[in-house]
């Protein structure tokens, strides 16, 4: 199946004024909800809290930058801002991948957004990878939690032995090989013709693909086991000589912007996979949870999983992988702390929380200038 994309383009002579519109890419479509809230609406606003001076013209669908070369485009000035998938340059990116890929220590996925976008503008050795890869950080995200969406029932540890699992890389991979599953590794834009042609017999992803990816047409049961949720690279990344030719004012307009869409994209996602999942069900899909015997396999290898972590992220040159780990994880527990009496549908308490706990510590004078 071809992803459908989409171009938004919001002129900067209809909004009064002679401005360039600068370039934003996603490479998910645009009715995705990492897309039609934090970029096209995104724009907008940004657009309207400027009175013009900055704008954007949104390139959804890959329509500009494909998938592994997002972080390159971006960085060479192809896009001012874009979006990016650290598993497609784990070279470029070992810390991104090294937090990424401990992906199990907490799958709440609201924990995970607030979570990676205050490790990504924080961290000193985070900080340093993004000045190294000529960007600044703006923000992070997460999607749901990952399951297993497929065309052959998998129940049991029994029924998933040998099963062609689409894997998101990294630790989702070596998961796979963990519980007798074969990983293979394809960008979500080919899930759909994986499970029809039956190279695949698993999607395993965020359950919004049902809908997003129209992988209900192809699958016909799906096993709530949580693996994972993903969130390593960046929703916003900026190309650096962009942002710091902004005035600190309008780095103050993206800041609360990021800060409203981090909390907006997660609720429309968690939405979204509430309702293609209701959907899929109407028309037929089985549901399964997964048996003992799957999450005991799933909790062994988490535990032994991090020493690989460790050693993969050592091997790509992050000399203190340890602490780095332990940082991340100090911020896992403190925004699991944050959001334990937060209610996780409340757009503008959640968007609060964010430029209280984390924007507002940013000086738009001085962030990502150094």
């Amino acid at each position: 199946m071809k992803i459908q994309t989409a171009m938004i383009v919001l002129c900067a002579s209809a909004l009064g004024s002679a401005s360039a519109a600068q370039n934003a890419n996603h490479f998910f479509a645009e009715r995705h909800s990492m897309v039609r809230g934090p970029y096209v609406e995104f724009a907008e606003k940004v657009a309207d809290a400027t009175d013009g001076e900055l704008t954007f013209t949104v390139f959804s669908g890959g329509s500009l930058l494909p998938p592994a070369a997002s972080l390159q485009g971006l960085r060479d000035g192809v896009a001012q801002v874009s979006y990016h998938a650290g598993t497609y340059t784990p070279s470029e990116l070992p810390i991104a991948n090294l937090v990424g890929n401990a992906a199990f220590y907490n799958t709440d996925p609201m924990v995970m957004a607030f979570a990676s976008t205050e490790f990504g503008l924080t961290n000193e050795a985070a900080l340093n990878e993004w000045r190294e890869n000529g960007i600044v950080f703006g923000g992070g995200y997460s999607t749901s939690e990952y399951v297993m969406m497929c065309n052959t029932p998998v129940e049991t540890y029994e029924d998933i032995q040998g099963k062609r699992l689409r894997m998101a890389g990294g630790a989702w991979s070596r998961f796979a090989e963990f519980v007798g599953a074969v990983p293979v590794s394809i960008p979500s834009s080919e899930m759909y013709t994986g499970l029809d042609t039956g190279s695949l017999d698993c999607a395993v992803a965020a359950a919004d693909a049902l809908d997003s990816f129209s992988l209900s047409d192809v699958v016909t049961s799906m096993n709530t086991l949580a693996v994972g949720n993903y969130y390593s690279g960046f929703e916003w990344g900026y190309n650096k000589a962009f942002w710091q030719g902004l005035p600190p004012e309008q780095r103050a307009v993206l800041f609360d912007q990021m800060a409203y869409y981090l909390a907006q994209h997660r609720v429309a996602f968690d939405a979204d996979v509430e309702q293609a999942v209701s959907s899929a069900v109407a028309s037929g899909m089985e549901v399964f949870e997964p048996d003992q015997k799957l999450r005991d396999e799933l909790a062994t290898f988490v535990e032994a999983d991090e020493a690989v972590l460790i050693e993969n992220a050592r091997s790509r040159g992050v000399e203190n992988p340890e602490e780095i780990l332990t940082d991340y994880k100090r911020i896992v527990d403190r925004w699991a702390e944050l959001l334990a009496d937060v209610d996780h549908t409340d757009i503008e308490a959640l968007a609060e929380l964010a430029r209280t706990e984390i924007y507002d510590n940013l000086d738009p004078a001085t962030y990502g200038v150094e």
